[in-house]
């Protein structure tokens, strides 16, 4: 955190123009404390990484290096000369500020833990490794231990200037940090086509129905496409796959049926909360619908991807689907969806490996969690089995891809301001709040079984619900005065609204309807188990039926490739009979030829008359054995053979 927070306040000073130039400090610090004078360019690679936890590539370092003063390359080897060296004393004191200010909120941010949980003997190194993961990482791609607790006390601290500005420099540095890390040395401009595949819910936050928040983090990233496009020529493009319109088109139809009546609405999101809002009936919904793809298409100029052939035999090779997960129904789904949008990523890329996420041509823009995950856990394992020292992500966050943008636009060493995401208390906001639609589900999902199974009554299902219900799930809507209260899903504070039910008529009212809701939606769910049932065994029974079908097809098929086996057979085996008669003719008429040679040469008839008894056995036997043995043999066995067909 000191480091991210070190690079922020020497990017303010106007003597640095360059992300490289102030990399040069940081190598000079090593090279001064640790009297580095001779290294290679991979070993000053390390040192920036055990020194400030910086992973820089290579190359970065190297460009670094390369006007460094006093600095000279042989065969690889940097040799620095001392007297060329000194230090920096605005280096060591903004990095030494840092550090006082880490140590600080390290030791605020641990009592305050202590206190919420109990635990007095919280790591320090663990808190501060948590809380540069909550400052910087993708919100989710990851959870910890103590993300909540960070936010909260992050969210309490809004009004505390001095651990703002601190929290907001680190999250100010790690944005010029990506810069480094993803080797973004030419800035000012897009120079390479990019097409990027947004998620459902970028594209609903684009239309507003995430909540002002996200709405604002679009427009973030909206604002940086239109720069980029500003030019002569397009260099960003903005599309979504087949599979995310499926998803909008599924969800707009849920809402349709929750208008009609069709579905009840227990816990809402966020997004089906904005588009219900207002609805009387299906048409109404349709109506929201449409307006909400003219305004993609014409607003925003996002259309669906016009491909189809991903799954065509030249992609078999760039295929990286295979689906082995044990989740619930909705996790499998969000996983087998994430992992065939990450296959058509790499389809579209060729197969080709590339370093940076702006670089790589075609990358899918998503703040779900699955698909971040997945996207890390294949470029992880291509990373390892291709033995690639770095390479991009096939998915990459709202945040991250703006903030990206908002670099390589040049926007990193100006006076431009910063993209909203970047704010501290916005991003704890974002994180409870997806911490509270978590528990919320888990909750809910909970309350229904204990109701089903008797164990608690309507006064408390109803009572656990309408509280659920009314915790606050938009990041703006999210107070650092009462963040505690909002954070509770313990029993005892779902059930705190049992004595109102039981004493006002209006929440007597709101009991009731929570309870027809409950018995409207396992109604409709046994329907559809009935439905599904039915339907299966209608599959089944047309199963069978073709199955019958299909064996007597098999049997008829068997049957005539039989008789025809059987002919076949038939006219080998009477070529075999002759054959049997012919050949032993044929040494009869050799050994009459013989006689008659003989005869002629020896000028006796005996040879002639032996030749004659000879024959005459020959003839006697062959007629027996054509007519029984031979005949046995090929004949009547082919017969038996058909008749057993």
């Amino acid at each position: 955190m000191a480091s991210f927070a070190t690079l922020k306040s020497l990017s303010d000073v106007k003597k640095y123009q360059s992300p490289y130039q102030i990399l040069r400090e940081f190598i000079n610090y090593i090279i001064v404390s640790d009297s580095l004078y001779s290294f290679s360019a991979v070993e000053m690679k390390n040192c920036l990484n055990s020194h400030f936890s910086f992973s820089i590539p290579e190359a970065v370092v190297k460009t670094a290096l390369k006007n460094m003063p006093g600095a000279n390359l042989t065969d690889g080897i940097y040799t620095i000369s001392k007297a060329d060296l000194r230090s920096d004393e605005l280096f060591e004191k903004t990095k030494r500020e840092a550090d006082e200010y880490e140590t600080r909120i390290i030791q605020q941010l641990s009592e305050y833990i202590s206190v919420r949980t109990g635990n007095n003997t919280i790591s320090d190194e663990i808190l501060s490794q948590e809380l540069t993961y909550f400052l910087v990482e993708d919100v989710s791609s990851h959870s910890t231990k103590y993300a909540e607790f960070i936010g909260e006390f992050v969210l309490k601290n809004e009004q505390n200037k001095e651990i703002q500005e601190c929290l907001n420099k680190i999250r100010q540095g790690s944005i010029l940090y990506i810069g480094l890390s993803h080797s973004i040395g030419e800035t000012g401009s897009i120079k390479k086509p990019l097409t990027l595949y947004l998620g459902t819910e970028v594209l609903f936050s684009l239309a507003g129905y995430n909540g002002a928040i996200f709405q604002q983090f679009a427009n973030d990233f909206f604002a940086q496409v239109r720069i980029a496009n500003s030019e002569k020529s397009k260099k960003i493009t903005l599309r979504y796959f087949s599979e995310i319109k499926k998803e909008i088109d599924d969800f707009f139809g849920t809402a349709s049926e929750i208008v009609e009546c069709k579905r009840v609405r227990l816990l809402d999101k966020p997004a089906m909360k904005a588009i219900t809002e207002g609805c009387q009936t299906a048409a109404d919904v349709d109506v929201k619908k449409s307006d909400f793809y003219y305004e993609l298409q014409y607003g925003f100029g996002i259309t669906e991807d016009s491909r189809n052939d991903y799954y065509s035999e030249e992609n078999f090779t760039s295929n990286l689907e295979s689906f082995d997960y044990d989740d619930e129904e909705d996790k499998r789904k969000k996983k087998e969806t994430a992992i065939k949008l990450i296959s058509h990523i790499n389809k579209l890329r060729n197969g080709n490996r590339f370093c940076s996420d702006i670089e790589a041509e075609h990358i899918i823009v998503t703040n779900t969690r699955a698909t971040l995950l997945i996207s890390k856990e294949q470029a992880d394992s291509i990373k390892v089995s291709e033995g690639l020292d770095s390479i991009c992500n096939f998915a990459v966050s709202l945040d991250r891809i703006t903030s990206l943008l908002w670099y390589k636009l040049g926007n990193g060493f100006s006076q431009s301001k910063f993209p909203s995401s970047v704010n501290a208390a916005l991003k704890a906001r974002i994180v409870l709040s997806a911490s509270i639609a978590r528990n919320a589900e888990k909750e809910f999902s909970r309350i229904k079984k204990e109701y089903a199974d008797g164990i608690i009554d309507d006064d408390q299902v109803a009572a656990r619900i309408i509280t659920l219900r009314n915790k606050p799930v938009l990041p703006e809507d999210l107070k650092g005065d009462d963040i505690d209260e909002i954070m509770n899903f313990t029993p005892e504070y779902l059930s705190r609204y049992e004595e109102q039910i039981k004493n006002n008529q209006k929440a007597l009212s709101e009991k009731e309807a929570v309870i027809e809701s409950l018995k409207a939606d396992s109604e409709r769910k046994l329907s559809e188990k009935d439905e599904t049932i039915a339907a299966q065994a209608n599959t089944i029974k047309d199963s069978s039926e073709e199955n019958a079908l299909l064996r007597d097809e098999l049997n008829k098929y068997h049957l005539k490739e039989a008789e025809a086996l059987r002919k076949k057979n038939r006219w080998r085996n009477i070529l075999r009979f002759i054959w049997s008669i012919v050949w032993k003719l044929g040494v009869l008429v050799g050994i009459t030829a013989l006689a008659i040679y003989l005869e002629s040469k020896c000028n006796s008839k005996i040879p002639m008359y032996i030749s004659m008894g000879v024959n005459a056995v020959g003839v006697i036997y062959t007629l027996w054995s054509a007519l029984k043995k031979d005949k046995e043999k090929y004949l009547k066995k082919d017969s038996g053979k058909s008749t057993s067909a």
